[in-house]
């Protein structure tokens, strides 16, 4: 394969220039970074470095849900304002929090928001627009209040949802018009789109020239292409298209070592799978953001999607934390292209097909991507190979200022065995003079991911993150109103929610979600449950003081060895309700009782 690297080629339209990668902070993902901060604070500063700094990844962009208290997948985000009349609280989740404390690290972050469900006062309004406008403002409002953030973008959209096209009119006016607000509102820009490998906001847009005059960006999810109609609204209307909700790579290095290559990086939604999307992102879609979620685990296994992460954070009780296979892989980019450099569209190119689950990419030979910065003339070449055979390329390198600079060689094959490789450094190329250009020849590995720079990066691959011991028992917690825990905006510490809003009111612990203000389902919510301990954990015992509610209904339940947690119910527990307990192990029951009971006094 002979790829030609011509700078004459670039595509420098702004629109169209590589921003990176992006995370979304969603679905109780982040949650568990709060305890870090509390008790690890130099473990959380050496996560969001590894995140957001100069010498990670280098997340650009950063989107959170705007939370409603139903699980969007992989756990619930608190709703910062429950109630029509309520003032918000921005401490709820960690999204605000995360977004302060990233731009600390990388100023240059742009801000995003976006919603899976609303309140239920939202919904039920008799004007709903006004009522979710006025939401949308309360979250931009008190996050700029408490935090001093500024939002660059808004998803106006319902995530993965239909498109409401008079509400994206209605808001988009309504914001550019806004008076009271603490920042320009009018110049933030607008996301839409939002939906699953699909483009049909791209055909609305294309429909309706106010709404094309009302959107900035057009986002897609797990997807490595673009329809027609989308590439003409980025290449005629300067529109920009982005991967807005990417997968990372499903499966723990330290683990799932058993692909068919033995390394970790192969296989369906591996890392070498996630890489081959990231390059076909340009070459197939046009698109310039790759928006990872997510990029960091703060929460317990046992939920939907789990083993999917860049970095795995859930013990914060020790300060542990593992750089998966995922990060690495990342590094391939974020430390040889930087945002603003152009793809270089001759050399980027992708022969996979999509397969699998309806996101992967597989059977691809050449799957390549090209980027240089058209002040210095530094370039960038990322080459994934997922075949068995190794593959040689000639390259043919002209019109840039740096066509005979000395190469350096960057070579990830995973894991064999005890022995990690990634981003070895291999012997440097120093390309031969040949015509108008220089030319130099590469050889990729079977199963491997190599960046051929002009940039040399300095990588430490190895960090002392503190051992990751189990969590000592016993442990307990009175649950008492205490300003320490403020942080958390009344969330015990440790805790993880998967239905409901449990916090701590007059010195318990309280599920405060009814049937009357639960927001309308996005998927599937189970009953109210919250997590926390170490799923290590054996031969040991639960028990809790529990006060029920004076009506029929009430019931409260503790349970161990909860590790599907996801469904609600699961593994060992104690269900206590008015008239009777039973004992339970998953669905069946092992023992049970009617009884008599003084809730105010059990």
């Amino acid at each position: 394969m002979t790829i030609v690297i011509d700078g004459k080629k670039a595509d420098t339209r702004p629109n169209s220039l590589y921003i990176g990668a992006g995370m979304v902070s969603a679905n109780n993902s982040s949650r568990l970074l709060m305890d870090y901060k509390d008790e690890h604070p130099e473990e959380y500063h050496r996560i969001l470095e590894y995140i957001f700094g100069e010498n990670g990844i280098r997340v650009e962009h950063l989107k959170i849900e705007m939370g409603s208290d139903i699980n969007s997948s992989s756990g619930t985000e608190p709703c910062i304002m429950r109630y029509m009349d309520e003032k918000p609280d921005p401490h709820r989740g960690a999204g605000f929090m995360l977004c302060r404390d990233a731009k600390m690290i990388n100023p240059e972050l742009t801000l995003d928001m976006l919603w899976w469900s609303e309140p239920k006062w939202v919904t039920d309004s008799e004007d709903v627009y006004d009522a979710r406008y006025r939401w949308y403002k309360a979250n931009l409002d008190s996050a700029y209040e408490e935090y001093g953030l500024i939002f660059d973008y808004v998803s106006v959209v319902r995530n993965e949802r239909a498109h409401d096209v008079e509400w994206i009119k209605y808001f988009v006016k309504r914001l550019k018009a806004e008076k009271d607000c603490p920042y320009d509102y009018s110049s933030i820009k607008i996301v839409g789109g939002e939906e699953v490998c699909t483009w049909g906001f791209a055909k609305n847009m294309t429909d309706d020239e106010e709404l094309r005059d009302l959107v900035d960006v057009l986002g897609s999810h797990y997807t490595s292409s673009s329809s027609s109609k989308a590439q003409k609204l980025s290449e005629k209307c300067e529109k920009q298209l982005w991967v807005s909700e990417a997968s990372s790579p499903m499966r723990y290095s330290e683990t799932y070592r058993f692909d068919k290559t033995h390394s970790a990086l192969g296989g369906l939604n591996g890392a070498l799978d996630i890489a081959n999307r990231i390059i076909a992102m340009y070459p197939m879609g046009k698109m310039n953001l790759y928006e990872y979620q997510p990029v960091v685990s703060a929460f317990y296994d046992g939920v939907c999607y789990g083993f999917k992460q860049l970095i795995l954070a859930n013990t914060p009780w020790n300060g542990s934390f593992t750089l998966d296979t995922g990060y690495y892989i990342s590094l391939h980019f974020s430390q040889f292209i930087r945002k603003g450099w152009a793809f270089i569209p001759d050399s980027c190119a992708s022969d996979c097909k999509v397969g699998g689950d309806g996101h992967c990419l597989e059977g691809g030979r050449y799957t390549y991507m090209t980027c240089a910065d058209m002040q210095t003339g530094d370039y960038s070449v990322v080459i994934t190979n997922t075949t068995d055979d190794p593959i040689e390329y000639t390259f043919v390198v002209k019109n840039t200022a740096k066509a005979d600079s000395r190469l350096n060689v960057y070579l990830s094959t995973g894991i064999e065995g005890k022995t990690a490789n990634f981003l070895s450094r291999m012997p440097d190329i120093l390309p031969e003079k040949c015509g108008h250009g220089n030319t130099f020849t590469y050889t990729a590995a079977p199963n491997s991911i190599t960046t051929i720079s002009t940039i040399c990066a300095d990588i430490s691959l190895f960090y002392d993150s503190p051992e990751n011991t189990v969590m000592l028992l016993p442990y307990s917690d009175p649950f008492r109103n205490d300003e320490k825990f403020s942080y958390r905006g009344g969330a015990p510490k440790y805790t993880t929610d998967q239905g409901g809003a449990f916090e701590v009111m007059d010195d318990s612990l309280t599920q405060i979600i009814t049937e009357q203000t639960k927001a309308e389902e996005w998927g599937y919510t189970p009953e109210p449950t919250t997590c926390l301990g170490d799923d290590r954990w054996y031969n040991y015992s639960v028990s809790a003081d529990i006060c029920l509610d004076d009506n029929d209904d009430a019931y409260a339940g503790i349970g161990l060895r909860y590790s599907l947690a996801c469904t609600g119910r699961h593994g060992y527990y104690l269900l206590i309700s008015q008239n009777k307990w039973q004992l339970m192990k998953n669905d069946t029951i092992l023992s049970e009782a009617e009884h008599e009971l003084d809730v105010h006094t059990f």
